[in-house]
């Protein structure tokens, strides 16, 4: 008999069991699957039998699904197993058993599925979902471990280096067999990761691999092999050795390693390189570096240089740079004291031009010594910006800004940027969209997958804070008179009548590509009662003609969780009329509101 249809029964069964049986009652496609099905149950009743059950779970209740989706599918798979094999060719061996601190395998499909995408293809959108799964727990799952060592050759290398140094030593020493047994040290970026998680993982066992890369291996993997044989006291001689290696990729691990420990070879070797040509090999090392004489003598060489540049010498404008560079994550009170003492004297680089060949002008320095005083973070750093924040260029207004809301009340912030908004020209325009932006990504909903913050370290606790900073109450009546569209959705608020009126009248019409989801968020945070019409007609608009998922209709669709749970039954009409191209995302996006509790009537 023809099986065709018990196929086509499974498939839509099993798409259901992933997106979650409460979806399959009143299912459109499983209810035309019914039809075809009873008329073939009169010449074979096990096709009945199945229709019979399929109508069972169309038509229930969402109380029932569970149980009637799991007797639907195991009469389906019992009907198929009938035409399948029973046995594989090949001989029988043992399995492999490691030992792991992850025991489960309870994950659902429907967490696991994306999740294995994303680490096991390309495409932009999959760091986001694995950092948020990996925030989440979500990688408490045997089944993952595979796919994980597979992402540490990832493309991407934030995804790649976050799988390597977050994810993969959550499980512990047991996968190290795992790690070690597709190991190519000839290999390239993602065996070097490869080494560094199985050094993690299993200091004393490695030592020896390590030893090995460091004679045999490609010079990705010998900067591994470096920096796992750093963290051995006896170990440091073979890492001196490669101070001086031809091949700068290992100069640098070597140095960096180094950096770490305080010894009086180190430090001589250190104090020499502040004094040669090139110091851009040291800033990975100053990150870490805590020896003092090392840093003063950097700090002393910083002062000698700045006062070239100051006397005109653009030529010392990038190995000014490189210093500056080398105190990027520095808070020391003597980097502190020297960067403010070079801030002082700031306004005198507004003349001094670029070198020859170089881009790097005085007003650039200005706004690099901005932006390391504002990452020091003190109240003096801090307050030093804001007392020359006339001066500094338009590229330094990101540091003036976020050190206004971090040292000023609300009312000041207000009367001193507001007037941004209306700017539409020149370096007014620049900063009113940098404004903008700002505000937008401060009033982003944190649990999106769209982040706005993303661009500025949105991990950083200092970030973090300044979502949280109060904004004064007249900035929503100021975006309206300047018709700023993102800046009112990001901060309307319900009973503003003047917000509401003004979302409103957009009709739909987004100057933005994101603008269009931010609109419905921002009319369900105004407890608009119409929002699910408004947003129903925006999907209609925007499928109408389209030929897959875009980005502007995923991030509209990741707005339907903004809406009211009692709007659902208008929500499921709706998806059963919209073109199977985006009826399965349409519904995943609506999934939400089905555990949302009801508004308070």
């Amino acid at each position: 008999m023809s099986i065709a249809l018990i196929e086509e029964s499974a498939k839509e069964v099993r798409r259901l069991a992933i997106a979650g049986s409460p979806l399959a009652v009143g299912d459109f496609r499983l209810k035309k699957l019914i039809a075809p099905l009873e008329q073939a149950g009169t010449k074979a009743p096990v096709f009945a039998q199945v229709a019979k059950a399929i109508s069972e779970v169309v038509n229930g209740k969402e109380d029932d699904s569970a149980a009637h989706m799991l007797n639907l599918s195991t009469l389906l798979n019992a009907i198929l197993y009938t035409q399948g094999q029973s046995g594989v060719d090949g001989d029988y061996r043992e399995l492999e058993v490691f030992a792991t601190k992850c025991t489960s395998t309870k994950t659902t499909a429907r967490v696991l599925k994306p999740l294995v995408e994303a680490l096991t293809s390309s495409g932009g959108g999959r760091f986001e979902i694995i950092r948020s799964a990996w925030e989440r727990g979500a990688f408490n799952d045997l089944r993952l471990i595979d796919p994980v060592i597979q992402a540490l050759g990832d493309n991407y290398p934030e995804l790649a280096d976050l799988v390597a140094e977050k994810i993969l030593p959550a499980y512990g020493p047991g996968i190290v067999p795992r790690l070690k047994a597709n190991l190519d040290l000839k290999g390239k970026k993602h065996d070097a990761r490869r080494l560094a998680v199985m050094h993690q993982l299993d200091p004393a066992g490695t030592i020896e691999l390590c030893k090995t890369a460091l004679e045999d291996g490609s010079p990705d993997v010998k900067a591994a092999a470096i920096a796992c044989l750093g963290k051995h006291e006896d170990c440091l001689p073979l890492v001196l050795e490669q101070a001086n290696a031809k091949n700068k990729l290992l100069r640098a691990a070597a140095l960096e390693a180094l950096a770490e420990h305080d010894r009086p070879e180190i430090t001589k070797l250190f104090t020499e390189l502040v004094k040669g040509k090139a110091l851009d090999i040291l800033v990975g090392p100053f990150h870490s570096l805590r020896n003092r004489q090392v840093l003063n003598s950097l700090l002393a060489e910083g002062e000698r240089v700045f006062d070239l540049i100051l006397k005109g010498d653009s030529e010392q404008i990038p190995r000014y740079g490189e210093i500056l560079d080398c105190l990027e994550q520095r808070k020391d009170a003597e980097a502190e004291e020297f960067l403010l003492g070079c801030f002082d004297n700031s306004p005198r680089l507004v003349k001094v031009k670029a070198a020859k060949n170089s881009t790097f002008a005085g007003s650039d320095v200005m706004a690099r010594l901005a932006s390391l005083l504002y990452n020091v973070g003190s109240p003096k750093t801090l307050e030093a910006v804001l007392a020359r924040r006339d001066a500094l260029p338009t590229a330094a207004f990101p540091q003036v800004l976020r050190s206004a809301l971090r040292t000023w009340p609300a009312e000041r912030v207000f009367k001193e940027f507001s007037p941004l908004l209306e700017q539409k020209k020149g370096a007014g325009k620049e900063k009113s969209e940098q404004l903008q932006r700002f505000i937008s990504a401060t009033h982003w909903d944190g649990t999106s997958r769209f982040d706005a913050m993303t661009y500025d370290e949105s991990d950083s606790d200092e970030m973090q804070a300044l979502k949280k900073v109060e904004w004064d109450a007249r900035w929503l009546d100021a975006a309206i008179k300047a018709d700023q569209q993102t800046v009112v959705c990001s901060l309307a608020r319900p009973n503003h009548k003047a917000a509401l009126n003004y979302l409103l009248k957009l009709g739909g019409e987004s100057k933005k590509t994101s603008d269009a989801g931010l609109t419905v968020r921002a009319l369900a945070r105004c407890q608009y009662p119409k929002v699910t019409d408004h947003f129903l007609g925006l999907v209609a608009k925007k499928t109408k003609g389209a030929k897959y998922v875009d980005y502007e209709l995923e991030f509209l669709f990741e707005n339907a969780r903004h809406l009211p749970a009692t709007d659902l039954p208008k929500l499921d009409a709706f998806a059963a009329k919209l073109d199977e191209k985006f009826v399965d995302h349409f519904l995943e996006a609506i999934a939400p509101l089905r555990n949302k509790p009801a508004a308070p009537a």
